[in-house]
């Protein structure tokens, strides 16, 4: 693998979320939720029914209904956390920065392995502040994203930093990166880099993450790595 340490890395650019009406979508998810789940109950019914196997076409069919509607409701529920995020009202509590960072990475080290990239932690431990489940959240997707992007045989290092005010944690891919065009439409709801095309999803992962950090009195800040690929840094203050 080649590396360039001797590069300056690109200059992080905070991710702003956008006043893009997110309570109001975050309403019409709520009013679909309640008819989904009747019907996925009734699927689970039907799919009760056709346990004999004597129509296995039907169960087969029911099955994959099934599966699209449990996609729709993880979109439901990002466009949730999202209008969630965006309201004004909001309490923050301490969070265990590197014990949750861990913890993901740890979540996550099943998928890199099937991926063959390798996920490596370092960093200290502090306590930052945030909206409940916020760091947690942000995590999962910027992993996601990460591992998706990365090739076989890469890595992405997570590091967890702080200073007297803020606690970052940043994560550095090897994959293809984004332009700078890129990471200014980066958090615009359902807007989809080169890298994201043809890939399953909403479209809405960094919009979370920046709406949520935001939310908790932090950031989200995206540049370049000095060995290619994506920084993507989560900042939050430190608990006082």
């Amino acid at each position: 693998m080649t590396t360039t340490a001797h590069t300056a890395p690109h200059p992080l650019v905070p991710v702003l979320p956008l006043d893009d009406s997110p309570t109001i979508a975050a309403a019409a998810a709520h009013q679909v939720r309640g008819p989904l789940s009747s019907v996925r109950l009734r699927l689970e019914l039907l799919q009760d029914r056709l346990t004999d196997g004597r129509d296995a076409g039907t169960a087969r069919e029911v099955r994959g209904v099934l599966s699209e509607v449990d996609r729709l409701s993880d979109v439901l529920e990002q466009v949730l956390a999202w209008g969630s995020a965006a309201r004004d009202t909001v309490t923050t509590e301490p969070v265990d920065v590197l014990g949750v960072t861990a913890a993901r990475v740890d979540a996550w080290s099943a998928t890199a392995c099937t991926r063959e990239v390798e996920l490596r932690l370092t960093g200290v431990a502090v306590t930052g502040c945030q909206i409940k489940g916020a760091l947690e959240q942000v995590l999962d997707i910027l992993l996601d994203n990460a591992l998706h992007v990365s090739p076989r045989g890469s890595e992405v290092l997570v590091t967890v930093r702080a200073t007297s005010a803020h606690v970052q944690v940043e994560l550095r891919d090897q994959g293809p990166g984004m332009t700078d065009e890129e990471i200014s439409h980066a958090c615009r709801p359902f807007w989809r880099g080169t890298s994201g095309r043809g890939r399953q999803g909403t479209g809405l992962g960094l919009t979370i993450a920046s709406a949520l950090l935001a939310a908790s009195d932090g950031s989200l800040e995206l540049g370049g790595s000095p060995a290619g690929g994506l920084r993507a840094v989560a900042v939050l203050p430190v608990q006082g």
